[in-house]
């Protein structure tokens, strides 16, 4: 028989699981965010360094850098309203 017959749901260790795993799945996401901050940033400087310098390239490269950062902020922001999971 598996444990999973066994688990007492209402249980405080039950309880404190919840919260922990809760709050580690928190602390991934945050960081996570943190670094995709951080990178956008960094990709925005380098494109205006581009701009000062006319460097299409590096304009373009940088543009879908910053596109592909905002995009995974906005779904981040997207799973922090719609999974029940995550606590904000």
């Amino acid at each position: 028989m598996s444990s999973k017959y066994f688990t007492i749901k209402n249980s405080l260790f039950a309880e404190t699981e919840k919260a922990m795993t809760d709050f580690c799945y928190n602390l991934f996401l945050s960081d996570a965010v943190n670094q995709c901050a951080d990178q956008l940033v960094k990709a925005e400087e380098a494109y205006n360094d581009a701009l000062l310098r006319d460097d299409e390239d590096l304009i373009e490269q940088k543009k879908l850098e910053m596109q592909a950062y905002q995009s995974s902020l906005a779904l981040t922001a997207y799973m922090f309203n719609e999974v029940g999971e995550v606590s904000t």
